[in-house]
C-alpha cells in the first residue's frame, strides 16, 4: 500500500511512520509539510490513504478539506489533528473526510482509526459532542475562512465572484447565526469551528 502523511512537523510524522509499519511492512510511505506539497504529491502519485494534519502551512481548515476531497484523484482522508473540536470534527467530516482522530489519541487508536478508514468505514472520535454545532453552508464555510484571514467584503467578493452587496448579507446572516456582534469575533469563532490555525 502506498500512503501520504502530511504534518508540518517531522518528529510526528517520523512516530507516526513508525507505527503505520505495524499495518504492512512493505507499506510505502511518503511526507508532506504544506498543503501546496499535498496536492503536488495527489497530483504525481496514487495513494491508498491520505492522513493529514488540520494546521499545516496553506490549510484553511474543513474549506481546504472539501477542495481536497473534490479532487478527482484525491484517496481517502484521515485527519489526525490536534483540535479536539466537535464543530471542527463535523466541519472536517462534511467536507468529506473520511475519518477524524486527534493526536491526542493513543497510537493503537490511530491504528484502528486507519484501517477502519480502509475498510471504507467512518471514523469518529468516541465523545463527539453533536448538541453543540452550527450548520453552516460551504458557502458560508468559505467566507468564514477568508474573515479567519481578514479580508475585506471587498475582497471577499472579488475571489468569490460575487457582489460586495452578497458578501454583506452573507455575513449579516453568518454573525447571527454563531451569536457574535462583529467581523473580528467571527473570524476568531471561525478558526474554532473550521479548525484554521493562526497564521
Amino acid at each position: 500500500m502506498h500512503l501520504l502523511l502530511a504534518d508540518d512537523h517531522g518528529l510526528f510524522r517520523d512516530s507516526m511512520a513508525v507505527w503505520l509499519k505495524q499495518l504492512d511492512e512493505d507499506l510505502v510511505i511518503d511526507f508532506a509539510d504544506t498543503l501546496d506539497s499535498v496536492r503536488e504529491r495527489l497530483h504525481h502519485a496514487d495513494y491508498g490513504l491520505l492522513m493529514m494534519d488540520l494546521g499545516m502551512p496553506g490549510m484553511q481548515g474543513a474549506v481546504s478539506i472539501k477542495q481536497l476531497c473534490s479532487q478527482l484523484k484525491s484517496p481517502p482522508l484521515l485527519i489526525v489533528s490536534a483540535d479536539e473540536n466537535s464543530q471542527t470534527i463535523r466541519s472536517c467530516i462534511d467536507a468529506g473526510a473520511a475519518g477524524y482522530v486527534t493526536k491526542s489519541s493513543s497510537g493503537d487508536t490511530i491504528l484502528l482509526a486507519v484501517k477502519q478508514v480502509l475498510l471504507g468505514v467512518r471514523y469518529l472520535p468516541i465523545n463527539l459532542d453533536k448538541a453543540n454545532t452550527v450548520d453552516l453552508s460551504d458557502k458560508q464555510k468559505q467566507i468564514l475562512a477568508h474573515l479567519a484571514e481578514g479580508l475585506s467584503n471587498k475582497d471577499i467578493a472579488e475571489k468569490m465572484y460575487l457582489s460586495e452587496g452578497t458578501i454583506k448579507q452573507y455575513i449579516t446572516v453568518l454573525l447571527r447565526l454563531l451569536k457574535v456582534d462583529n467581523r473580528m469575533q467571527a473570524g476568531l469563532k471561525a478558526r474554532e469551528l473550521l479548525g484554521i490555525s493562526p497564521s
